[in-house]
């Protein structure tokens, strides 16, 4: 993507013109444990009200710069996991309504991804929208330079939030790039993995909002993991592990629960 004269959604243009393009598939076993819950995950939320959620659909390729909302003060692109593309408007319907019941009016808009396939295609493809994403997002915030952005990723969607980041490369700046259950390794955040330079140059804040009860998430099942290798490595100054384990009891249930959303647009 151009990665130069983007309008910073919070903040003045950067110099940074690189673009990094990571790709690492994950590992088969924990491939598996997704594969053998992805239809009850799917399954999990009650249908909800969708009308005004517009929806970017990556299926087919870079959709159009119109097909999101123009000219708002602040949008909420929510990014769903995996097995559930063909729910992603109702998912993001869903975190709209108990952003609504807590005090949290501002648009949101659903991210659709290519989640067909086993698991390892999947994350892959998670992957590679991160690219196509963060190029959408460099033209958009140039047509809506005063709008407030911000991203919100369930599950694999916590992969395609964070290859987001990588894409932009500091390019310009989101608001938030926020996961929820997310199913990135549980390092990718720390100053000795693959993101920390991501986080600090393309994002305001950086928040994974994790479960102790989720049995399905990685990186969104309790704290970033900096001390598994040989290095005691920290995190960017502006990520932070946010605990939402007394409202949230499983990996579908992060958008319903208003202790968990309260959490999420009181960072906001």
């Amino acid at each position: 993507m151009p990665a130069h004269d983007h309008t910073n959604s919070t903040a003045a243009n950067s110099d940074s013109t690189a673009r990094v393009s990571r790709r690492r598939l994950l590992g088969s076993a924990a491939a598996t444990i997704v594969a053998s819950a992805g239809v009850s995950v799917a399954s999990g939320s009650v249908a909800a009200d969708t009308d005004g959620i517009a929806e970017l659909d990556f299926r087919d390729g870079v959709p159009d710069i119109t097909d999101a909302p123009q000219g708002v003060a602040e949008v909420v692109f929510k990014i769903h996991g995996y097995s559930s593309s063909s729910a992603s408007v109702e998912r993001a319907a869903t975190f709209r309504e108990t952003a609504r019941a807590v005090g949290y009016d501002e648009t949101v808009t659903a991210v659709t991804w290519d989640d067909s396939g086993l698991p390892t295609s999947a994350m892959q493809s998670a992957r590679d929208t991160g690219d196509l994403f963060a190029t959408w997002l460099g033209d958009y915030t140039d047509a809506n330079p005063s709008t407030t952005i911000r991203i919100l990723g369930h599950s694999m969607g916590g992969i395609l939030q964070l290859e987001t980041l990588a894409a932009i490369d500091g390019a310009f700046t989101v608001a938030t790039a926020d996961s929820i259950g997310s199913f990135e390794t549980s390092d990718a955040p720390c100053e000795n993995g693959p993101f920390a330079d991501a986080i600090q140059a393309s994002a305001g804040a950086v928040h994974n909002y994790y479960s102790k009860n989720d049995g399905l998430a990685r990186l969104g099942s309790g704290p970033a993991d900096c001390d598994g290798g040989s290095s005691d490595d920290a995190t960017p100054p502006n990520y932070h592990d946010i605990d939402v384990s007394d409202s949230v009891s499983d990996h579908s249930a992060y958008r319903k629960e208003t202790g968990c959303v309260s959490a999420i647009v009181g960072n906001y």
